[in-house]
């Protein structure tokens, strides 16, 4: 049970950083790279909500591929904003 919390805690600082990039002010993102996020996202909720509701049993497992989809969503966010910063800064 520790375990679980531990790894929910995670997937609620995943979602303090993903909520922090988006707040910064001055940064736009590719559609196509916020399309595929908000889908990680969504993927993730689903999961939880499996977890929560009993559909799913396989907490440990559930968990990591959470968590897995949550970092590709914050790192994509991240690696699109300086893609795009790079390119401001070129023209």
């Amino acid at each position: 049970m520790r375990r679980d919390i531990e790894r929910a805690l995670r997937v609620k600082s995943l979602s303090l950083d993903i909520l922090a990039e988006l707040m910064e002010d001055g940064v736009t993102y590719d559609e196509r790279e916020l399309k595929h996020s908000v889908e990680l996202l969504a993927r993730s909720v689903n999961d939880l909500v499996n977890l929560y509701a009993g559909i799913e049993e396989d907490h440990p497992t559930t968990f990591k591929g959470t968590i897995a989809k949550m970092k590709i969503a914050t790192n994509n966010l991240q690696s699109c904003k300086e893609k795009k910063r790079l390119e401001n800064e070129s023209v």
